[in-house]
């Protein structure tokens, strides 16, 4: 019967009924609804019915690290493309506090589409994570096209007016956007000079004498012109448009008044670690000048299905990693979570006073990751991600205060350990040193090695398992 199917062949079955209606917003909504119906009835194996964790509220106060595919927000659609924006992070909670001046966007553009021109009120940094596109910059006495392919970065100066072209004819351009407020925290609006009714045009709210003398041109001529759009803030493009704007677009990074512009591709760089099961890429803001104002790093790693990363901390860098293929399992152990766990009803002086007595406790946070989540690792935490059994695991990172990060892993021939005396370990763990050195050296390898075994009853064993949910952006936004 229908109970006693597993919920991945449930979800596999959902997700059929789904491809079947015809493509939409009603078809990603009843994609979504397969997803959460998904997630529930693990959760439920793993906590029991009833439990708190089945809340979706009280599951968010206890893990707020997870941004689910559906927690992205339309910020503007149209039939050609549309910009999903995630929430503010302290909207989620206080612990990101840190990095409430951020903002991250997904921007979706179909074959041969267009992007209005628009500037907004802070800085961005624009990554590529499929497709190919020409993204065009203006500014007073200056404009610069550059064409952009997967890996291809690029930052937008604040009050910068921009547009984007996805040139290719087949293939979708998808990019992953990072900005920085420059006014109140977490605030990054769009200001539309193009376009008409939708997206509205600021000019539409100019007084139309201060409009009739700036532009030189009779009221109903400014009226037609600020009224005709309406198909929203992307539209279709002709060959010969794409062709027009696209064809004066350089394709590297050139020196402008003595400044680095343009982009560059994250992918072309040296892997800052790796083996056959997995490599990391980095682009770090020493290198990089586009990146060093924002002291942001952009990375890309990849794990091979059934791998995983040891587990690492990073220095510096709070990381906002956006999962764009496959699925897994990502694991933290997180001291704020467990003293509030720990010190449920005590105030904050008193937790802290016993954080200083020594009595921290860490509360694991796991969970599986799947296409369209967005997580977030903070700095110093020990984490790690682990790929399915069904497919290698792909993400893209934000890293906010790049700048001088090293990341230090915590097993594996690479260890942070292998450079501590042994006598230090021996007083550390309470051992003698041989079983202590014993212990830190069985593992010869370093950085990616195999993951959890799939007879592993663990929750991290079940989610390696369990089949991916999907290997395409397509299916989430």
């Amino acid at each position: 019967g229908k109970g006693k199917r597993d919920p991945g062949q449930r979800f596999r079955e959902c997700q059929q009924r789904c491809q079947r209606q015809e493509e939409g917003q009603q078809q990603r909504q009843c994609q979504q609804r397969c997803q959460q119906e998904y997630r529930r009835e693990i959760e439920q194996e793993h906590h029991g019915t009833g439990g708190e964790e089945t809340n979706p509220q009280k599951r968010e106060e206890n893990n707020p690290y997870l941004f689910e595919s559906h927690r992205w927000m339309t910020g503007y659609r149209s039939s050609h493309g549309h910009l999903r924006v995630l929430e503010k992070f302290t909207q989620r909670s206080e612990l990101f506090r840190g990095i409430e001046k951020f903002r991250v966007a997904v921007a979706e553009f179909e074959p041969q589409s267009f992007m209005m021109p628009h500037h907004t009120d802070g800085e961005a940094i624009y990554i590529v994570v499929r497709g190919q596109g020409t993204i065009g910059i203006a500014n007073q006495d200056e404009k610069n096209s550059f064409n952009m392919e997967k890996g291809d970065a690029i930052r937008v100066p604040s009050g910068s007016t921009t547009y984007f072209i996805n040139r290719d004819n087949k293939e979708k351009l998808f990019v992953y956007v990072l900005s920085k407020s420059a006014g109140l925290p977490g605030e990054v609006r769009q200001y539309f000079g193009a376009g008409g009714v939708n997206p509205e045009s600021f000019y539409r709210a100019i007084s139309s004498g201060i409009l009739e003398k700036s532009f030189n041109t009779p009221r109903d001529r400014l009226e037609r012109l600020f009224g005709q759009q309406k198909q929203g803030i992307i539209v279709k493009a002709s060959e010969e448009q794409i062709r027009a704007i696209s064809q004066q677009a350089s394709s590297s990074t050139k020196q402008i008044k003595g400044e680095t512009e343009g982009p560059f591709n994250v992918l072309k760089e040296r892997p800052l670690f790796g083996n056959r099961l997995g490599q990391f890429i980095v682009a770090p803001p020493e290198k990089f000048q586009q990146l060093r104002d924002l002291d942001v790093a952009i990375g890309f790693m990849n794990i091979s299905q059934g791998a995983m990363v040891i587990p690492s901390i990073n220095t510096r860098i709070t990381g906002l990693i956006l999962i764009v293929e496959g699925s897994g399992y990502f694991e933290l152990q997180c001291p704020h979570l467990g003293s509030q766990k720990q010190g449920q009803g005590s105030s904050g002086e008193k937790r802290w006073q016993e954080e200083q007595e020594g009595n921290v406790h860490y509360q694991k946070v796991g969970f599986p990751v799947n296409v369209g989540d967005l997580v977030v690792v903070p700095v110093g935490h020990p984490m790690t991600f682990v790929a399915s059994k069904g497919s290698n695991l792909r993400m893209v990172g934000f890293g906010i205060n790049g700048q001088n990060n090293k990341v230090n892993f915590l097993a594996g021939k690479q260890s942070i350990w292998s450079d501590i005396e042994t006598e230090a370990k021996e007083l550390a763990f309470n051992m003698p040193r041989k079983e202590v050195e014993e212990i830190f050296q069985k593992q010869e390898k370093s950085y990616f090695v195999p993951g959890p075994e799939q007879r592993e009853r663990g929750e991290e064993g079940r989610w390696v398992q369990e089949h991916h949910l999907s290997s395409s952006l397509d299916f989430v936004f």
